[in-house]
């Protein structure tokens, strides 16, 4: 038995399962965000910035991959979980003092409220969840492409509403004042978070359930699935996830627009999840790390870093041949649906006993197939 690896499971995981998939999947994530800090150290903080952009990246392909590595729809609609999640934690951590002037109309209830960094972030991938479940069961009806535009049309509202409620978020005027809080802690603590609920959510019987519809819809709503329901928690968790990466997003930039959560920001979220594999949570991190760094190195040489240069536009050139290459010989991403698991499937497998008429039946075919 290996104590590591990596492994396709598509089965309902026991407790104990549960456990050693979460473990396993915050090991991962816990193991990039000390190489994070390394690499910030030995920087001298001279990339602090890049740092944290990496893990609020991380936080928010993990969250993608939810619900995307789930059904299989690519969504174009999250980033308006992102700018809810922002908007949310600007409004209840910016000081009252400067809420005054900048948002005169905005309630007396929330005109004196001051919360601060966990607190806004938790409230931020709530109300984010909570809007999610309000629209889940009108979107979650479509699958496949005529999802994936619906998605799109949600982001296209949510984007108008966020213009047009002024005295809420300033409309198209930017949103400044927010407090500087995302430190390298709150980050990356948020990506382990991430990645545990991803990776259990991902093994648990919900999980199971909606990867069912996915894989064939007729057949798991013959066995009694339902495909609204089953869909309707990935996309609630997701929104949550989402919701508070935008809080941090919030944090980290200070000053913002609806425009900053609009289609240019699903692009690289997509981008990363397909390179990692969709169906994967270590492929999400995976994706994102591969991605980050080689957009960075190529920057530097554009810009003579390494003591000569390359032709500007080269980041972006050799992206698009890496990933042409990449998915035709992967298509299914670098990890496809693979975990890294501790312990080993045969030790994460299942805690529930076989039933003995399944088994007798498996051994009686086996015989045959071999006669």
């Amino acid at each position: 038995m290996s104590l590591s690896g990596w492994f396709p499971i598509d089965k309902p995981l026991g407790l104990f399962g549960l456990a050693i998939s979460a473990a396993s999947t915050v090991l991962l994530s816990l193991l990039v965000a000390v190489a994070a800090a390394v690499f910030n150290w030995a920087s001298d903080g001279h990339y602090s910035e890049l740092v944290l952009s990496i893990g609020i990246a991380l936080v928010l392909t993990i969250g993608f991959q939810i619900f995307s590595g789930s059904t299989g729809v690519v969504s174009f609609g999250h980033p308006a979980f992102v700018a809810i999640g922002a908007y949310v934690a600007g409004i209840v951590s910016v000081p009252p003092e400067m809420k005054s002037t900048m948002l005169p109309d905005l309630p007396a209830s929330l005109g004196t409220l001051q919360l601060g960094l966990v607190p806004a972030t938790l409230l931020g991938g709530l109300v984010a969840a909570i809007l999610a479940l309000l629209v889940g069961p009108v979107v979650m009806r479509l699958s496949g492409a005529a999802a994936s535009i619906m998605t799109f049309g949600f982001l296209v509202i949510v984007n108008e509403l966020l213009r047009n409620a002024e005295s809420f978020t300033r409309g198209n005027q930017t949103f400044f004042g927010v407090p500087k809080l995302a430190s390298f802690g709150a980050v990356y603590g948020t990506v382990v978070l991430a990645a545990a609920l991803a990776a259990t959510f991902k093994f648990s019987r919900a999980g199971l359930r909606v990867r069912a519809i996915r894989e064939d819809s007729l057949a798991a709503e013959t066995a009694g699935i339902g495909a609204v329901a089953a869909r309707m928690w990935p996309w609630v968790l997701s929104a949550f996830v989402m919701g508070a990466g935008g809080a941090l997003t919030a944090f980290f930039l200070t000053a913002f627009s609806p425009q900053s959560f609009y289609v240019p920001l699903a692009i690289p979220m997509i981008i990363m999840a397909v390179l990692g594999g969709l169906g994967s949570v270590a492929g999400a991190i995976a994706g994102t790390v591969v991605l980050t760094i080689w957009q960075q190195l190529m920057q530097l040489l554009e810009t003579g870093g390494f003591g000569f240069s390359v032709p500007l536009g080269s980041s972006q050139l050799t992206l698009g041949l890496g990933l042409i290459l990449l998915l035709y010989w992967r298509p299914s991403g670098l990890l496809a649906d693979r975990e890294f698991m501790l312990g080993g499937v045969d030790r994460a497998v299942t805690s529930h006993s076989p039933d003995p008429n399944f088994a007798s039946d498996r051994r009686e075919g086996e015989a045959g197939n071999e006669i």
